[in-house]
């Protein structure tokens, strides 16, 4: 993932992951972005200086890969959703730069406080049938 000056055009940060993101967003004060990603996690990133600060997986992430991010009015939450039918509120942790050789380290990892489970995924196919209509949608 890469963020560039909407001005100059210039790449200003390389985040380090290239493959699999499917969903960004930025926070409300504009200090970090968080991407969710085929891997099944979601990494949240300081702006200012491009540093991981979180990655929300493991046990308590998601089961599936990862399509929606958002962050609460606060800045320190957040929610993702998943093809696992979940969605979780996740709390971040403090905004120091995660440590060791992959920047993995899975001692500061944020918090899982809440898992909404069973919400639908819709395909086209799911939804014309709710609505009584076939569909050649595959």
């Amino acid at each position: 993932m890469r963020v560039w000056d909407i001005d100059t055009g210039r790449e200003i940060l390389n985040m380090g992951i290239e493959d699999g993101v499917t969903t960004v967003a930025i926070s409300p004060g504009g200090e970090y972005v968080s991407a969710g990603s085929l891997d099944k996690s979601v990494r949240v990133w300081d702006l200012r200086s491009g540093q991981l600060i979180d990655r929300l997986d493991g046990p308590e992430g998601h089961k599936d890969s990862v399509y929606s991010v958002a962050f609460a009015p606060n800045g320190r939450s957040l929610v993702s959703g998943s093809l696992d039918k979940t969605i979780k509120m996740w709390e971040l942790s403090d905004n120091r730069p995660m440590l060791g050789p992959s920047m993995g380290s899975r001692e500061r990892m944020g918090k899982c406080v809440k898992t909404f489970e069973g919400h639908k995924v819709n395909t086209p196919r799911s939804s014309a049938r709710e609505e009584g209509r076939d569909s050649d949608i595959d």
